[in-house]
């Protein structure tokens, strides 16, 4: 077991900081809600919902996740390779476009686009994606062809991040709904 140094003042009403061992915070905000920011980045978000319920949202700072999901030339997994079909403009969208750090995402009924500024657009028809997952900020897309594509969303609504992907997912049929 190790020693845990942690010391929290308030300084103000609906100011608190508090120093740790590895970081240190400024928390702003009450019982209803709260924006902490640490010194590593992390911003997290509190609303309370109910007495016993809730809403929290924590994104890393852009320096921090830029700096975190740069692609290698030699890694296959972050490297977006060469588009399997020819990109076409997008059609009618089935969700709300999504950036990410060096581009966007979009999904219309004939699949995903992945735009990046340095690359050719790739699309990833819907009937080879296996899989569409959102943790945190990031996405990851499989394909069928194992084929795995690793976005950092830097967009400012989980909900919505989660919406394109719950609409992604019905419209690969990755769920049963």
């Amino acid at each position: 077991m190790g020693l845990r140094i942690n010391k929290s003042f308030k300084i103000a009403p609906g100011v608190r900081v508090r120093f740790g061992s590895k970081s240190s915070s400024l928390s702003i905000g009450g019982k209803a809600g709260r924006v902490t920011m640490n010194s590593r980045g992390r911003r997290t978000t509190t609303v309370r919902l109910a007495p016993g319920v809730s809403y929290s949202t924590s994104t890393a700072s852009s320096r921090s996740a830029s700096s975190r999901t740069k692609p290698k030339l030699d890694d296959p997994v972050t490297e977006i390779p060469a588009a399997p079909t020819v990109s076409a403009p997008l059609g009618p969208l089935i969700a709300p476009r999504r950036k990410t750090i060096d581009g966007w995402i979009a999904a219309d009924l004939r699949g995903v686009v992945v735009h990046r500024r340095s690359l050719e657009d790739v699309r990833i028809p819907l009937a080879q994606l296996v899989s569409a997952e959102l943790d945190g900020k990031e996405l990851t897309l499989k394909t069928s062809d194992v084929v795995t594509y690793r976005l950092m969303l830097t967009t400012f609504s989980a909900a919505r991040d989660l919406h394109f992907v719950e609409t992604l997912a019905r419209a690969a049929r990755l769920t049963q709904s």
